[in-house]
């Protein structure tokens, strides 16, 4: 039995998370909206901590890529390494200058994922003290 207890925490860290649908950021159009297409709606994935090791944190990850594109390897990998660790993870995806978007264009959608994530903490069973902005570039 502690056998197979201890193996059963060993694997934990490997168990990935699958995310929850994007949720569209603003729903009667973000402000200052070039349109309508995909690259016009901010989104927000949820990658929630398994309940056994969350620890109450939320990261919303903000991909790099200088406005010009979100690297790939700084969103769901990203939020998968932090949901290792306890840490709910939510995934922006904001609209970018490469679309004809500029500031404050950007920040609106970050402040409004961050506003969203606090609001919904009891949902997420996340703690709205506990969440924060975080672009992993370097």
């Amino acid at each position: 039995m502690i056998r197979l207890l201890a193996c059963a925490l060993a694997i934990a860290p490997l168990v990935q998370a699958d995310p929850l649908s994007p949720i569209v950021l603003w729903p009667d159009g973000a402000p200052g909206a070039l349109g309508k297409a995909e690259t016009d709606v901010p989104t927000l994935t949820p990658y929630l901590a398994d309940p056994i090791r969350a620890s109450g944190a939320a990261i919303v990850v903000c991909p790099g890529g200088g406005y010009a594109g979100l690297a790939s390897h700084e969103g769901a990998d990203y939020a998968l390494w932090l949901n290792t660790h306890g840490i709910s993870a939510f995934v922006l995806k904001y609209r970018l200058g490469s679309h004809g978007y500029r500031h404050p264009a950007m920040l609106h959608d970050a402040a409004r994922a961050l506003r969203t994530v606090r609001a919904r903490a009891a949902e997420w069973t996340v703690d709205p003290r506990r969440a924060l902005l975080e672009d992993p570039g370097p």
